[in-house]
Parts: structure tokens; sequence; C-alpha cells
């Protein structure tokens, strides 16, 4: 049979089976005709090709009780010991949208808006107050999970009437959402959440934001010296003895109540990006409520135009430039390239500059399908070089602004 070593379960290929078991007949008479062509030979094959797919099963048993290499239902299983589940996916969400209206109306969470252009339906996550000059900036979150596309100025029509509502409009772009969670993503989740039972520390707060629903990214930046000034214990300037989370997706109410759960008595909570503020009353003791503090991150839109130059080979721009896009976009999200290759299999993060180079990787995987076409040129943001992304912000990446040319 197959070994379990130091380095795993080590695999026996059919043709080891098979001159194993040759070896075990020629053993008893090496002048036994073992010809292919004869029974005997053909019972030899046919016993290495059943004791290879038995090898098969049970390396996938040994794999499904490891984090690193169970995949599927057995990697759900194991996340499941640090109640850690795998996202069903997360919806798209607007951040900075405006409701208009009569000063003092109450529009209550869970109102729907509807995009005048693509037909998707977005929901307020919270219930607000019109202030006094009739407006309030609110947060939206898509019907539906995935990638839901909204590009800024079209979330403009109300789908359920609220009295004294009459506009709402979206002067920024969408986040979009994701798919359903990829292994390597909920590998790298299971691991941050092991930290989460504890208290008073970094990763439990981690552990505890990832377990939110919704929530894509999340960054907790500490200072923990005495002193507000720039140092290599204190690299962005932030208030001394402060913790900054920067959480990207879920609703505000429910990362503020991860943060309350975990957050240190006495540690100052900094809004290093957009800022956000929530009242949250304890779970245990009712009486007792607090301001938590965090922020959402600075998003910096990805602009890329492309010129591709055609070997012939290559579809027309209409069937050619959707592919590019998404294949950028689900790049940027860590959905694109296999967990197994461990190239860029979780995409770009809070803080993370994006190397320019690295960009030719999702268009070529779409043109190296067809022949020997090329990227002529590329820039994003209009430049040739690597995007820098502050500790605060996330790249924010749609369909929408990616432009391809076939030359």
């Amino acid at each position: 049979m197959a070994e379990i070593t130091s380095k795993g379960y080590l695999l026996k290929t059919v043709n080891e089976w098979f001159d194993e078991e040759k070896q075990l007949y020629v053993d008893i008479d090496p002048e036994w005709n073992l010809d292919p062509s004869t029974p005997d030979g053909l019972k030899i094959a046919h016993d290495s090709e059943v004791f290879g797919a038995l090898d098969e099963v049970i390396q996938q048993a040994y794999n499904s009780k490891d984090p690193n290499k169970a995949s599927g239902y057995d990697l759900d299983i194991i996340s499941a010991l640090t109640g850690t589940t795998r996202s069903e996916g997360t919806a798209s969400s607007v951040t900075g949208a405006v409701l208009t209206g009569v000063a003092g109306t109450i529009v209550p969470a869970g109102t729907r808006f509807r995009s005048s252009t693509t037909g998707s339906v977005w929901t307020l996550d919270q219930t607000w107050t019109l202030d006094v000059n009739g407006s309030a900036t609110v947060d939206l979150t898509a019907e539906t999970t995935g990638p839901t596309v909204a590009l800024a100025n079209t979330i403009t029509q109300i789908v359920d009437t609220v009295g004294g509502l009459t506009g709402v409009n979206n002067p920024t772009p969408a986040t979009t959402g994701t798919g359903v969670e990829t292994d390597s993503s909920l590998r790298v989740k299971r691991a941050t959440a092991v930290g989460r039972p504890g208290n008073n520390q970094i990763d439990s707060m981690l552990g505890e934001i990832y377990a939110v629903d919704g929530v894509r990214r999340v960054k907790i930046y500490e200072n923990d010296t005495n002193s507000s000034s720039v140092t290599t214990d204190n690299p962005y300037g932030l208030p001394a003895h402060s913790i900054s989370p920067v959480i990207d997706g879920g609703t505000d109410t429910d990362v503020a109540m991860a943060i309350y759960i975990k957050k240190n008595p006495g540690v100052l909570l900094n809004q290093a990006g957009t800022a956000v503020s929530v009242t949250v009353t304890s779970p245990t003791y009712p009486d007792n409520q607090k301001v938590i503090r965090f922020s959402r991150p600075v998003y910096v839109d990805m602009v890329l135009n492309i010129t591709i130059k055609n070997d012939g080979t290559l579809p027309t721009q209409t069937v050619l430039q959707p592919l590019i896009q998404n294949a950028i976009v689900e790049f940027a999200a860590g959905d694109l390239i296999p967990a197994d290759v461990g190239f860029k299999i979780d995409g770009f993060d809070i803080g993370e500059t994006v190397p320019y180079s690295t960009m030719y990787t999702p268009i070529n995987q779409v043109i190296g399908q067809y022949g020997n076409s090329y990227v002529q040129s590329m820039t994003i943001n209009g430049g040739t070089t690597n995007v820098a992304i502050a500790f605060n912000q996330l790249s924010r990446w749609t369909a929408a602004n990616i432009t391809v040319t076939i030359v």
C-alpha cells in the first residue's frame, strides 16, 4: 500500500502497483506467462487500477484532516471546529449614498431602491432620519449576493414608498461583492478565527470581525506606544495607545458589535479611514452602552486602459472586453487563480499596493486561450507604474473602469 511518511501520504502509481504484483507472480514461477493478452496479465492490470483508485480515496481521507490540503466539504468540516463557516457570498455595497426629502422623515432599515441602468435592487442598512436640510448620507447593500454592479449616480429610483422621502442617489460606485468563498480564502479565515475565543488581543478581534456576515477585508492597526510620533513601532502616526480597525463589508451595527465584544477597556478606538460611529448596547447588560468607532477603507478606483495587438485569432471587442473585465475583477477579488497555484489567491487587501506588472496575469489568462496576441500597452490610473495604496485605503475594481481596445 501507499505510505504515510513525515512528508505526508505518498501515493503509488498504477504502474508501480502493476510492477509490484507482477513481481509476486514471477517469484512463484519465473516462467509464468504474464503478457497483457493473457487472463493473468489482465488480472494484474485490473488489480493495479483498483489499488491505485483505493490509494486516491485513502489520500483524500488523509488530506481531509489537514486544513492546508482539505477542500470543499472536508474543509468546511475542519473549519467548523473553530467556529468558521464558508461564506455563501457577500453582497455589493455602496457607502455615501444620499437620501433627500422632508426634514425629520424617518426612513426604516430595509427600504429598497433600484438602479436605473441595471435594475438591481439595494436596501438601506439601518434606519435613518433626514436632517434639518432634508438629507442623510447612508449605506446601501445589494439585495442579492455576488458582484452586483452599480455605477455612480445610477441608484436613483425608490422602490418602497416612504412618506417624506423624495429622492436617492449614489455619488460613488458600489464596491462589488463576492461569490461563494473559495477554499483558499476559507483557509485564511479559519487560521485567523483560531484566535477568536481569546480576549484582549488583536487576533481575537480579527476572528470576531471576520465572523460577521458580509465582511470581506479586515485590518487592525495598533499603536501600543506612549506617543503619536511616526516611528518603527508606529509607522502610520496613530494616536498613543490606540487601535484602528478598518473593515470592508458587513453592516455597521454588526461590525460595531464584534469590536465591542473584543475591545480591551481603556484602549482608544481611532478612525483611520472613512469614519463610522455606532452606539452599541451590551448583549449581557442592557444598561451598558458604548460608542464604537471604526473605519471603512478609503476606496481608490482602479482605471485600466488596455490595448491588445490581435494576431487574427481574437474574437470581436464586444466579446473580448467583458471576458477581460471579468477576469481582472475576479483576479482582484482572489477568485481567478486556483488555490493550488499559490499566486495572488486572496486578491488585493486593505493597504496593499497594486503592482503594475501583476495586472498582465488576468489579461493573458484570457487572450492566451486564442493564439499569439499580446498586450501592446496598458495604463493603470493613467500610468505605467505601481499604484500605491495607503494603509487605510483599498483598491476598488469595477468593469466599467476597464477599457479594452483591439488593434
